[in-house]
């Protein structure tokens, strides 16, 4: 199929008119401030009572922000940013980690595709199919494996129902945007079998279509010579579909789901190039209650994925390089009966993949990788619930290995490795609590990391792996006060520092020595000087081990008066990432400010955002300067509808209102691929 020939959002039209003569449940329009169980956290806390950082977002503010990626979806949450390779593919960058250093998981399980390989690779998980997406940070994060030392974002599509329904549900979406004159349309249902409630299913898909996006000067940043107008090469366009049945008894849960992704999107860095993504899921849940003595719960999570990707030259069809990874991850976790005061979960990890790349530039060699880990989590509250202190601890003993094919004759790694960490929370006074993390991690060199050898036309490089690197270490510290929790004023603020004894980079080279970034031929060649630094297909980068260290803060105030229609939310953050002997570290965010309004009043809603991004001068090597930014973004919604049962809105959302040229310095394409310039997103939302 040619990569522009569309999908069709209006297919799922009929559905959602359908969607808005059904009975439709209870809704209230307004806003609370309220706790939402996390799930990323056993034993599963709520945002409000954890001691360590944890963002969750969720219902309407989800649908505010949904985007074509993950990143996109959750950048300008505090401490997290996007990846930002045009619109397609964005991951999250926490705190300034990004790529193997941040797990991407959908309800709770590694999604085992190629997003952490390069940034050009898209997050398979679709904003449009999740219920809500959760960001974990600093010691939380160790249960999740070596991948998750900067961060977990936890993608919640919740295809599985957990709990016995007694009446449809359904949600729908059809919207427009004018950046890309793109469509799309979502539809979710869930119901019932029976009569008893116990036998439950969903069923849900979607569809887009997005062209090139218009953007507000040139492509390349001070070059006239350059495309204006829209990006070329920038659309997106795909379909999904997902269902999942579960049985639920007063014994527990059992259920399975599976969903489908297929995508084309161009790759703006490279002309004519566009990725043809598909991948298949299963889940399979198990929970049981109380199964036997001593033990509250049991549950058992697993999936199997099967991902491939091709890159492929629009004008001749030919694959120029494939992408393919087959795995499985699972985990077995226990809530015990508490033990004295003590309450917690342990379990069993196991992860297995085999990742391969074949073509032009297939860069890493086939590999298989395999994870195995022990871990508990647990808490201890110290003095009256009320009043006193809440600890909370965990631990994580494993094992990774990497095996890549024979025939490449490059050698297997193994790794064992311990993580641990210890948090508390102590109340000071009936509002107002601080806490304290601390926690030790490490993580395994990745296959890029270890076996790269070869040129990356996505990211203009040539990559250089080395098989001899150590495991990555680091210790992290977290402090938090935060308070008004269950008033109309809640805020909270954090700093936390991380240093790792051994950091995994990769860097541009300067092999000559001649104080410029070497640029190399498609055989690695150096084909560059000084008095020709432009020279060359590639630049070079190696990865390497240095001493780093990481350091920030994150601030958050919110206010709705009680009884009131108006909320207003203040927030900022700063990181900063250095390596000893090279500056600083690559691609690091700006710091930022940010300011928003909402109101929800009768049948009326709306919000305007103001953020600001600083420019980021401190780069690492061989990197250039980022401008900085400002973001106004705005919504006016209606319901045209509320029953008893649930609401039909209409909306129309403002993003980037003052046509800014957005440059992500987290991104490896910064200079060449702006984001989207002024947009209107309007459609219709329906909800059951």
């Amino acid at each position: 199929m040619h990569p522009n020939q569309p999908f069709a959002p209006s297919r799922l039209a009929s559905a959602i008119t359908l969607l808005c003569a059904a009975w439709l449940p209870t809704a209230a329009h307004g806003q609370s401030l309220q706790s939402v169980v996390i799930t990323g956290t056993p034993p599963a806390d709520t945002a409000l009572d954890a001691s360590q950082p944890v963002s969750v977002i969720s219902g309407i503010e989800l649908d505010r922000r949904r985007a074509i990626s993950l990143g996109d979806t959750v950048d300008g949450m505090p401490g997290v940013h996007s990846t930002g390779f045009g619109t397609a593919a964005g991951r999250p960058v926490i705190r300034g980690q990004s790529g193997p250093r941040v797990s991407v998981l959908e309800n709770g399980l590694d999604t085992l595709d190629a997003s952490a390989l390069s940034p050009d690779h898209a997050v398979a998980a679709d904003p449009l199919s999740l219920r809500r997406v959760e960001i974990l940070r600093g010691p939380a994060t160790l249960l999740y494996g070596s991948g998750a030392i900067g961060g977990v974002a936890n993608a919640v599509s919740e295809w599985i129902p957990t709990t016995a329904r007694r009446s449809l549900g359904a949600e729908a979406l059809l919207a427009g945007d004018s950046a890309s004159r793109g469509t799309l349309g979502s539809v979710r249902i869930g119901a019932s079998a029976g009569a008893d409630g116990r036998l439950n299913w969903n069923l849900g898909g979607f569809a887009r279509e997005a062209g090139d996006y218009s953007i507000p000067g040139f492509a390349v940043r001070d070059d006239p010579s350059s495309a204006s107008g829209r990006l070329p090469n920038s659309f997106a366009r795909g379909h999904g579909l997902s269902g999942g049945v579960s049985w639920v008894d007063r014994w527990g849960v059992v259920g399975v789901s599976t969903s489908s992704l297929d995508t084309r999107y161009g790759i703006p860095a490279e002309e004519g190039v566009y990725i043809d993504l598909n991948n298949r899921r299963t889940e399979a849940l198990l929970e049981l209650i109380e199964p036997f003595s001593g033990i509250e719960s049991l549950r058992m999570r697993g999936a199997d994925v099967r991902y491939k990707h091709q890159e492929i030259e629009a004008a001749s069809g030919e694959i120029g390089t494939a992408f393919s990874s087959k795995g499985q991850d699972m985990r077995l976790e226990a809530l015990h009966a508490p033990l004295g005061s003590v309450r917690g979960v342990f379990g069993v990890h196991l992860k297995q993949r085999e990742l391969s790349a074949a073509g032009e530039e297939a860069y890493i060699p086939t590999t298989q990788s395999r994870e195995q880990a022990l871990f508990y989590s647990g808490e201890l509250p110290i003095g009256p619930a009320s009043r006193g202190m809440r600890l909370e601890f965990g631990a994580r003993a494993g094992r990774a290995t990497l095996d890549p094919e024979a025939a490449t004759g490059l050698p297997s790694r193994s790794f064992t490795l311990g993580s641990g960490s210890v948090a508390a929370r102590l109340p000071v006074t009936a509002s107002i609590s601080t806490s304290l993390g601390i926690g030790v991690s490490e993580r395994a060199p990745t296959i890029e990391e270890l076996y790269a050898n070869g040129p990356h036309a996505a990211t203009a490089t040539f990559e250089l792996g080395d098989s001899t690197l150590g495991k990555e270490r680091s210790r992290n510290v977290e402090w938090t006060l935060r308070g008004g929790e269950g008033g109309p004023l809640r805020w909270n603020v954090g700093i936390f520092a991380q240093h790792f004894s051994n950091y995994i980079a990769a860097f541009g080279t300067d092999v000559d020595g001649d104080g410029v970034a070497d640029r190399v031929d498609d055989s690695g060649q150096i084909a560059n000087s000084a008095a020709d630094p432009g020279a060359g297909d590639f630049t070079q980068i190696a990865y390497r081990q240095a001493r780093a260290r990481f350091r920030g803060l994150e601030a958050d105030v919110q206010w709705r008066p009680v009884g009131s229609p108006w909320g207003v939310r203040v927030f900022g953050d700063a990181v900063r990432g250095t390596v000893d002997g090279l500056g600083a570290a690559p691609r690091q965010p700006p710091m930022r400010l940010g300011f928003s309004a909402d109101y929800v009043g009768g049948p009326w809603a709306g919000f305007l955002s103001v953020m600001h991004a600083a420019s980021q001068d401190r780069t690492s090597v061989f990197e250039t300067p980022t401008p900085g930014y400002t973001r106004v973004d705005a919504e006016l919604s209606r319901q045209l509808v509320q029953t008893a049962r649930g609401s039909v809105s209409v909306f129309v959302q403002a993003r980037n209102l003052l046509n800014a040229d957005i440059r992500l310095s987290t991104s490896f394409v910064k200079d060449t691929v702006p984001m989207p310039g002024r947009s209107v997103f309007a459609g219709l939302r329906v909800k059951l």
